[in-house]
C-alpha cells in the first residue's frame, strides 16, 4: 500500500518539479554537452526510498523521451546529450522498467530491466527479453546508438552493399560508421544479421564511450593494460581491440572458471575473453549498464564551486600523496575514481617538482620541502614556489619489532648516515645485534628530509648508498623487513614518511614486522605531530608556482584542499587534517541487547557513521549493554538536524521504536560543528 501511494505522489512531484532551462551546459563544441537540473528530492529517496532512487532519471521535458546517459548526484539532475539538444528542457523523473513476459529471477533479467528503464532494450514483438539469445551485429548497433540517445538521423546511405536503406537498421548503421562507432568485415560489407561477437561489442562499446566524451582512448601500448587482468587467452584478442578492452578493463568482459585446489590450498579463478564467442543478449546489456554506472562522472556542487567543473588543475606530486589524488577526484565528482583526467600514478617527489618548474602541471601535492637540487633549479629558471601547508606528516624511523631498542636521538641518526659510525646496536643503547642502516636514492623525497633534518650540507655515507639504497618508497619497508638475521643477530634501519608508513600497512601488514622509534624521546604519533612535539614534525603541501595569478587553478585548489571537504580528502587519504571537522557524540544503550540506535534522518550538509562497541568488564567480557558512537562530518556550512531511533528487537524478530532523538546542528565554515539543541520523543 505504501508503494502505491508513494506512485501518486511521485507522479505530482515531477509535474511540478522540472525545470526549465539547464542550468548546466559545457563541451558545447564536441558531439555531446553536460545539461543539469535542481532536483533536491533525490538526497530524501536516497535516505528513505532507495527503490526510487535507483530509477531517478532524466527525460526531455516535451515528448518525454528518456535520457540513457542521465544520472542524480549531489541534488542535481544530470544528463549528457547530444549537442543538438542542448537547448531541448529536461526534467527529472521516476523511470519504470518493461515488464517482459518472460522474466524470472534470473541476474540477466535484472540487467535487462535496468536498460530497459534508461530507454535502450526493448523486448520482442512478444514482449520477451530473451537474455540468452545472441545478438545481430544490427541489434549491437541499435542499442549502443539508443545508450548515446542518438536518434535523429538523416541518411540510410551506410556505404555497405549489404545494409538495404530501407531496412529498419540502415540509418542507424549509417550513422554509427559515420560516428566512427562500427565499421564493416570489408569496405562494403556490414553483415547485419551475422551474430556479434563479444569483443566487436566491447569495441563499440568503447567507441561510443570515446564518442560521447565519458572517456578517453588508451593508445599507449593498451595490450600491457589488458595484460594486468590476467585474462588467460589474451592472445586470442585481435590487435584492433586492445584499446576498447583497456577502456572496458573495469567490467565483466570476462568469464571465469573455478579451479578446486583441494581442501589444503586455496582455490584459483580462471579468467577467459572469449573474445570470438557470439555476445548474448544480457551480455551486451551488462556492459551498457556498467557504462551508464561508471563512466557517468559528473562534478559535485563543491566542484562547481571552485570552478573544477570547467578546468581542473594538472595534479603531480610524491609517491606517498597519490592518495590525496584519489580522494579529491572522488570527493569532487561523481565516479571520481574513473574520471578521465585522475593521474594514474605521481611521478614521485623530485621528477614532480621537476615538472612544476618546467610549467608541465598546475600543482603538486609533496610531503617534503624541495631538495636542495630542486631549489637551485628553480633559481635558475627564474622559478619562486610556493607551499601551503594542508595536512600534517612526519618524517620517521623504524626497525624490526623484535630489535628491543624504543629510540634514537637526532645526533646518532647523523652519526649513523653521515659518518657511518656505528655497526652495532648496543652502541646506540640497543642489543648486541648488528646494525643495517638503509637508505633512500638522492632524488627521493624521503632524502630531502634527510637533507632537511641530518645531514647538514653533507651526503649519505658512501658504503651506506653503495650497500643498501633502497630505490623505491615501498622498498625501503619490504627490505628492512627481510633485514633481520639470526647469526649473527642483526636489525635493520630504515625512514619513510609516518602516513605513507601507516597506510601501507594495509597492503604489506608492515606493522607486524617494523616498529616505530622514538625520537629524541618523543613517539611519532597523531597527536605528538599535530602539536608538534614530535621533533620531526612537518606538513604536507600543496605546490606551486608564487607567480600563479589571484584566482589560477592552482591557488584554487590550494584553497580547496584548506576547505571542510578538503580537508576529508586529507583524512580519506589516510593523513593528518590540519583541523578537525568531526563532532563525536554518543549514545548509550543500558537496555539490553537487543536494544540499538539507528540513525533515521540527517541533512544533506553533513555525512553521518555510526559505531557500536561493547562495555567491557573487568574479567576481559563483555556485558550486555553496549554504545553506539555517532560521527558527523560537516561538508557544506549551514544549519543541520541529524534524528536517531532507539530501537527494540524482540526474540521474534519484530522491532519496537521505543524513542527518538533529534539533534540540531550549526556547521561552521571551517568544518567546526556545534550542538544547538537536542529534542527527545517517546515513540
Amino acid at each position: 500500500m505504501r508503494t502505491k501511494l508513494k506512485s501518486v505522489l511521485l507522479a505530482g512531484i515531477i509535474a511540478a518539479g522540472a525545470a526549465a532551462v539547464p542550468a548546466y551546459a559545457e563541451n558545447t563544441e564536441s558531439p555531446f554537452t553536460v545539461v543539469s537540473i535542481p532536483c533536491y528530492q533525490g538526497e530524501e529517496y536516497f535516505m528513505h526510498d532507495w527503490q526510487t532512487y535507483e530509477h531517478l532519471l532524466a527525460r526531455y521535458a516535451d515528448d518525454k523521451t528518456p535520457i540513457p546517459l542521465s544520472e542524480y548526484y549531489d541534488e542535481t539532475m544530470y544528463a549528457t546529450v547530444p549537442t543538438q539538444y542542448k537547448d531541448r528542457e529536461i526534467e527529472w523523473y521516476v523511470s519504470e522498467e518493461l515488464p517482459f513476459n518472460d522474466n524470472t529471477d534470473d541476474y540477466e533479467f535484472y540487467i535487462m530491466g535496468k536498460l530497459s528503464a534508461r530507454g535502450v532494450i526493448s523486448g520482442d514483438e512478444n514482449g520477451n527479453a530473451m537474455p540468452f539469445s545472441n545478438i545481430t551485429r544490427a541489434e549491437a548497433t541499435a542499442i549502443v546508438m539508443r545508450l548515446l540517445g542518438l536518434d535523429n538521423f538523416d541518411s540510410a546511405d551506410s556505404g555497405f552493399d549489404d545494409v538495404d536503406k530501407d531496412a529498419w537498421y540502415a540509418k542507424v548503421v549509417t550513422a554509427a560508421r559515420k560516428a566512427g562507432i562500427v565499421s564493416g568485415d570489408s569496405d562494403t560489407a556490414f553483415n547485419p544479421g551475422r551474430n556479434v561477437s563479444r569483443e566487436e561489442f566491447t569495441a563499440m562499446a568503447a567507441r561510443a564511450v570515446w564518442y560521447a566524451g565519458l572517456q578517453k582512448e588508451v593508445t599507449d601500448n593498451p595490450k600491457a593494460v589488458i595484460s594486468e587482468m590476467g585474462i588467460t587467452d589474451i592472445d586470442d584478442i585481435s590487435p584492433w581491440a586492445y584499446s576498447a578492452y583497456a577502456a572496458m578493463k573495469y567490467f565483466n568482459i570476462t568469464d571465469y572458471d573455478y579451479i578446486d585446489n583441494g581442501p589444503d590450498e586455496m582455490p584459483d579463478d580462471i579468467y577467459y575473453a572469449r573474445p570470438k564467442q557470439p555476445a548474448t543478449r544480457a551480455e551486451a546489456a551488462e556492459l551498457l549498464d556498467s557504462v551508464c554506472d561508471t563512466f557517468q562522472i559528473y562534478p559535485s556542487k563543491t566542484a562547481v564551486e571552485f570552478g573544477f567543473d570547467k578546468e581542473l588543475p594538472v595534479i603531480d606530486g610524491s609517491t606517498s600523496t597519490y592518495p590525496f589524488t584519489q580522494a579529491i577526484y572522488e570527493s569532487l565528482f561523481s565516479n571520481g575514481y574513473y574520471h578521465p583526467d585522475k593521474p594514474q600514478k605521481h611521478s614521485k617527489t623530485h621528477n614532480s617538482y621537476q615538472r612544476l618548474i618546467n610549467g608541465e602541471v598546475d600543482a603538486i601535492i609533496a610531503s617534503v620541502y624541495p631538495a636542495s637540487d630542486i631549489l637551485e633549479m628553480a633559481k635558475e629558471k627564474g622559478v619562486e614556489l610556493e607551499l601551503v601547508p594542508i595536512a600534517y606528516d612526519a618524517m620517521i624511523f623504524f626497525t624490526n619489532t623484535d630489535n628491543s631498542i624504543e629510540g634514537l636521538t637526532s645526533q646518532q641518526i647523523t652519526e649513523i648516515y653521515v659518518d657511518n659510525k656505528y655497526d652495532n646496536w648496543k652502541d646506540l643503547g640497543g642489543p648486541d645485534a648488528l646494525l643495517y642502516p638503509y637508505c633512500r636514492n638522492n632524488d627521493s623525497g624521503s632524502n630531502a628530509q634527510m637533507e632537511r633534518h641530518f645531514l647538514n650540507g653533507k651526503e649519505i655515507n658512501e658504503k651506506i648508498l653503495k650497500e643498501t639504497t633502497s630505490t623505491a618508497m615501498a622498498d625501503i619497508l619490504t627490505d628492512v623487513m627481510g633485514s633481520e638475521t639470526d647469526d649473527p643477530t642483526g636489525y635493520g634501519l630504515g625512514y619513510s614518511i609516518y602516513y605513507y608508513f601507516r597506510n601501507m600497512n594495509a597492503i604489506i601488514e608492515n606493522e607486524k614486522f617494523l616498529k616505530l622509534l622514538a625520537i629524541d624521546g618523543v613517539y611519532p604519533t597523531d597527536e605528538t605531530i599535530a602539536d608538534g612535539s614530535y621533533p620531526l614534525s612537518n606538513n604536507t603541501y600543496v605546490v606551486f608556482k608564487k607567480s600563479e595569478p589571484e584566482n589560477s587553478k592552482a591557488r584554487r585548489f590550494a584553497d580547496f584542499m584548506l576547505s571542510m571537504l578538503g580537508q576529508d580528502c586529507v583524512r580519506s587519504a589516510g593523513f593528518g587534517p590540519l583541523y578537525d571537522n568531526r563532532f563525536e557524540f554518543e549514545l548509550e544503550d543500558d537496555s539490553d541487547e537487543f536494544c540499538m540506535w539507528e540513525v533515521e534522518n540527517y541533512s544533506s550538509n553533513i555525512d553521518v557513521y555510526s559505531e557500536y562497541f561493547d562495555n567491557e568488564l573487568p574479567d576481559g567480557t563483555a556485558d550486555n549493554t553496549g554504545k553506539y558512537k555517532f560521527t558527523i562530518i560537516g561538508k557544506r556550512e549551514g544549519t543541520t538536524t541529524v534524528t536517531c531511533r532507539y530501537n527494540q528487537y524482540t526474540d521474534d524478530g519484530s522491532v519496537i521504536p521505543l524513542k527518538s532523538v533529534t539533534y540540531t546542528l550549526s556547521v561552521a565554515k571551517d568544518g567546526q560543528i556545534t550542538v544547538l539543541d537536542r529534542t527527545e520523543n517517546d515513540l
